[in-house]
């Protein structure tokens, strides 16, 4: 590798770079001429060289350093890193290098033609399809003030007329003070001048006002408690043809567009927000504390920039209401993976309460002992996804008459046939079905719908069809042969489960439900799983139920 960047720098010498450091060159790019009447100035870094990737720092455009200013507006896959609170001092490093790998080929020639290549693309507006990435006008690095952003809200400003600017209430960490004091919540945090403000002592937290019934509000209260303070927020919605690029130059436009210190009054510093068209059309936002001198439209002003946090819109995954009856090891795992699958609607009921022997075999923590385990989860996911898809119900009925398909993991033989056979009779929905046996050793999944043999039938199956009862049979010799029971301190009996194996149990029902969602049909009505004594990847057998003729429910269709 030392033998592959000496010759990297070779070449880099060889077209003209000269070495500012041990491990960065500078140099002109073209080596000679320009690209339609433009060239610019580099430093490349090759620290790390060939693993990690080299950085390529933009230092000049035709000689002007001044870059805050003079990058051109339309240019892209240029980073901005801020690193002060002067807009001026901002760096500006060159994306050229995706999909970068430590290749041979890969040396000093290669990244001048890659620089080179993102610069005629650059000034002749023409990117080929592998060089033209996501990319992005303004980036947020280092920031130690977060502002977090609900998505409803981003809905609602996208909705906003172009040049809009309208203020609202945020509620944030109470500022600490450069003097070593601490902001009171008796005066408004706009009232704090920006450089008396300490942003190496503390994270700041923002958050704007929103409809308190929101789980969004459940972050606010995890992250503020009841310390905080409140500003007035201002948003801004920029018509698409306002072009900027960097930070600058976006300031620049906000304040010589429009009367700042009216729409302010005399605020001493204001958390801003401001939305605009960004890179192929999209919208994107950028925050940032704004300084007195700003907003009263000076030439130099201080401002610091927050990190905007929200969460991107997700294509729904499953788009139906899941009914999950039962919510114990195995059913809290699979509301787990339905949160994390953008599951339309997802609905509970269990008597259960958490105690101490599902503690590590339940999505739930300690913090929910002695609470029902429906209620506790669809608190928890709501609060985790901060969203309001999950509910608990206490009656199963209810759950049943709302629900798409059913998910029933009950956990015991009498419960399931208590279900099938008196609440689920003659059900016409789908309805997936699912338990383990005590270690995990053999998994069913049997799937009934309108058109299917019962639960009943799954039984009798098993028993007449060769292969499975063979399939059946083995698992079952390899059960009685484990040990199944563990019992605690005052001689209950709990059976031994291998939560890697449940885990496993959860995303098969899961893509089961992903894919019924998609297609509207199921490929099977049943899979078994087999695991062998330290099998890592289980055996399965799928199949079909149809009405058995030992059965009752053959009549009834």
């Amino acid at each position: 590798m030392d033998k592959q960047r000496q010759m990297a720098e070779a070449e880099l010498l060889q077209l003209g770079f000269s070495f500012i450091n041990e491990n960065t060159l500078s140099g002109r790019v073209p080596q000679d001429g320009d690209v339609h009447g433009v060239y610019i100035q580099v430093e490349i870094s090759l620290t790390g060289f060939p693993i990690k990737q080299p950085e390529v720092r933009l230092i000049s455009i035709n000689d002007d350093s001044e870059l805050y200013k003079s990058v051109p507006k339309t240019w892209r896959h240029l980073d901005e890193f801020i690193f002060s609170s002067d807009p001026k001092s901002t760096k500006f490093y060159i994306c050229s290098m995706h999909n970068w790998s430590a290749r041979s080929d890969r040396g000093g020639k290669f990244i001048y033609e890659r620089i080179l290549s993102w610069l005629q693309s650059n000034v002749t507006n023409n990117w080929n399809v592998d060089e033209d990435l996501p990319t992005w006008r303004i980036i947020p690095q280092f920031s130690n003030a977060i502002m977090y952003l609900p998505d409803y809200f981003l809905q609602e400003l996208r909705k906003e007329e172009a040049k809009t600017f309208f203020s609202m209430t945020a509620f944030h960490t109470p500022y600490v003070f450069t003097s070593g004091g601490e902001a009171s919540g008796k005066k408004e945090g706009n009232s704090y001048p920006i450089n008396e403000i300490s942003f190496q002592k503390r994270i700041y937290y923002f958050f704007p006002e929103s409809p308190k019934e929101h789980p969004f509000t459940h972050l606010m209260k995890a992250k503020l408690g009841d310390a905080f303070i409140s500003s007035k927020l201002l948003l801004v919605r920029l018509p698409g043809n306002y072009l900027f690029k960097t930070l600058y130059q976006l300031l620049k436009t906000i304040q010589q567009n429009t009367d700042l210190n009216k729409i302010l009054e005399k605020s001493q510093n204001m958390p801003v927000i401001v939305m605009y068209r960004g890179d192929k059309g999209r919208d994107e936002a950028v925050a940032f504390l704004a300084s007195k001198e700003y907003i009263e439209g000076k030439e130099d002003f201080q401002i610091h920039l927050m990190k905007l946090e929200s969460m991107p819109k997700r294509p729904m995954a499953i788009d139906m209401t899941v009914g999950l009856l039962g919510v114990g090891s195995l059913g809290s795992q699979v509301a787990r993976l339905l949160s994390q699958k953008e599951t339309r609607r997802v609905v509970m009921s269990d008597p259960d309460v958490l105690s101490m022997e599902n503690i590590g075999r339940h999505e739930l923590s300690p913090f929910y002992l002695g609470h029902l385990k429906s209620r506790g989860l669809a608190f928890e996911l709501n609060t985790k996804t901060l969203s309001n898809n999950f509910f608990y119900m206490n009656e199963d009925e209810k759950v049943i008459g709302i629900s798409d398909i059913l998910v029933i993991t009950v956990g015991d033989r009498q419960a399931f046939d208590k279900l099938a056979f008196r609440k689920l009779l003659g059900h016409s929905k789908p309805i997936i079905w699912a338990w383990s046996s005590p270690n995990n050793i053999l998994q069913e999944i049997v799937i009934t719908t309108s058109v299917t043999g019962c639960l009943n039938c799954y039984y009798a199956l098993t028993e007449s069809d060769k292969e499975l009862a063979t399939f059946q049979k083995i698992a079952l010799e390899e059960i009685k042969a484990a040990t199944s029971i563990e019992f605690d301190i005052c001689g209950n009996p709990h059976t031994i489960s291998q939560m890697e194996k449940m885990d496993f149990l959860a995303t098969q029902i899961v893509s089961i439900l992903s894919y019924y969602s998609r297609h509207g049909r199921f490929p099977f009505d049943f899979v078994n799983y087999y695991w062998g004594t330290d099998e890592i990847i289980p055996r399965a057998k799928v199949g079909y139920v149809q009405c058995h003729p030992a059965c009752t429910c053959k009549g009834d269709r």
